[in-house]
């Protein structure tokens, strides 16, 4: 397959066009394509003096800044976060022992 099939065959996208669809400002998109965000620039190519963003590019794009999303550990729920402030409060009594519950001042 030549790179024009391949071309012609892709979802190609204006900046303004993929700027619109994902809720972000042209210059955004151009950053990105110019100097990239955490260490990965969005490809383009051009065609005619026209940049063009390939949907395969922006899924690829995407994907690669959300790469450590996945590694994630997942939000931690209300009981999970009264489990752990119990904990603390547990660890602080231990650590400052009882003279701190009757003296308000410590």
């Amino acid at each position: 397959m030549t790179a024009t099939a391949t071309l012609s065959e892709s979802v190609r996208h204006t900046i303004n066009r993929l700027a619109r669809r994902e809720g972000l400002h042209a210059s955004t998109v151009w950053r990105w394509m110019l100097h990239g965000v955490r260490g990965v620039k969005l490809r383009s190519i051009r065609v005619g003096g026209r940049r063009f963003i390939l949907e395969s590019d922006w899924l690829a794009f995407s994907a690669a800044l959300n790469a450590d999303l996945a590694d994630a550990p997942a939000d931690p729920t209300p009981a999970d976060v009264t489990a752990r402030a119990e904990k603390a409060g547990r660890e602080l009594d231990a650590v400052l022992g009882s003279r701190c519950r009757s003296n308000a001042n410590c």
